[in-house]
């Protein structure tokens, strides 16, 4: 069973922990903004955003200073490489200019923006979603919903093990819908940045 550490909190001791491993990815969790989704949302769940990306880059600098470059950078939906990527990536985020700024400090370190997706399978699981969300939708809508959920994450994993190499620090940003079903390698030390106001942004969300 490959090992998960939780990062609640920003401590120099829980940065060290990621010293002398080999292959090291840290999961951060993907939020956007009320303007970014369709939901009715209380403008105090914007705050905790701003708060979470706040606490995101004091961590992040800290990081850096304990252990380096990060060489790696996986967000969920990205299905393009090279400069392809990041315009898919400014796009996809447009409403959120605060992971952007974060994403961008990496890659003027050098790290790369990798392909994380399947474009196919991604547009397959997107109508299966709105399928699902249609009055008509059956029980076997979810089983494929299910079934293209599990298949992303199994292609996610794919791309990673064949990216992220021995000595380098991966990031993957990543929403709760996927996160659950993952199955990491044996062979990665996975940290999750889990800040408190993680918690009072999914209560938002329900």
């Amino acid at each position: 069973m490959v090992k998960k550490s939780e990062l609640g909190r920003i401590e120099k001791t829980s940065i060290s922990e990621l010293e002398g491993k080999s292959k090291k990815l840290i999961e951060i969790p993907l939020f956007f903004y009320r303007e970014s989704l369709n939901l009715t949302l209380h403008e105090e769940y914007d705050n905790k955003i701003n708060q979470f990306y706040d606490t995101l880059s004091e961590w992040i600098q800290q990081l850096k200073e304990k252990i380096g470059n990060i060489q790696k950078i996986y967000v969920e939906s990205i299905t393009e490489m090279g400069e392809a990527a990041i315009a898919q990536l400014k796009k996809l985020s447009e409403k959120n200019k605060r992971l952007i700024q974060i994403i961008e400090e990496f890659l003027g370190s050098g790290a790369q923006l990798q392909k994380t997706e399947d474009k196919d399978l991604l547009f397959e699981y997107l109508e299966w979603v709105k399928t699902a969300n249609s009055p008509n939708a059956l029980d076997i809508t979810l089983e494929y919903l299910l079934q293209t959920k599990k298949e992303r994450t199994e292609f996610l994993i794919k791309r990673i093990e064949e990216t992220l190499f021995d000595q380098e620090i991966g990031l993957l940003f990543i929403t709760f819908d996927l996160e659950p079903i993952i199955n990491y390698p044996n062979d990665i030390e996975v940290i999750k940045f889990r800040p408190p106001m993680v918690d009072d942004i999914i209560k938002f969300l329900g």
